[in-house]
């Protein structure tokens, strides 16, 4: 039996193609985790994350990934910091 299940993969849309990323949500709550607030520092470890994940990303692209990455980073900091307030609230009612 397994310990870890493998991480899944998502497909976005970066510049004008598709991408399957494997990984993804498991790069974004661990840069979450690690509490980085400079954007700059946050797109190099989505990066780093995603390509340690076995994510192919050419060097001509990189820039298109960070920007698409660190959009995938906002959207999902919004959604996990609204689920916890929401369930909070629902504690004090």
């Amino acid at each position: 039996m397994k310990c870890c299940s493998k991480p899944i993969a998502r497909i976005i849309k970066v510049a004008e193609f598709e991408a399957g990323l494997v990984g993804l949500d498991n790069a974004l709550q661990n840069v979450y985790i690690s509490g980085e607030a400079s954007e700059e520092k946050i797109m190099a470890a989505l990066l780093e994350w995603i390509r340690g994940f076995g994510n192919y990303i050419s060097p001509s692209r990189e820039e298109d990934y960070k920007k698409v990455l660190l959009r995938e980073y906002k959207a999902w900091v919004e959604s996990a910091e609204g689920q916890a307030k929401g369930g909070r609230e629902a504690n004090h009612e």
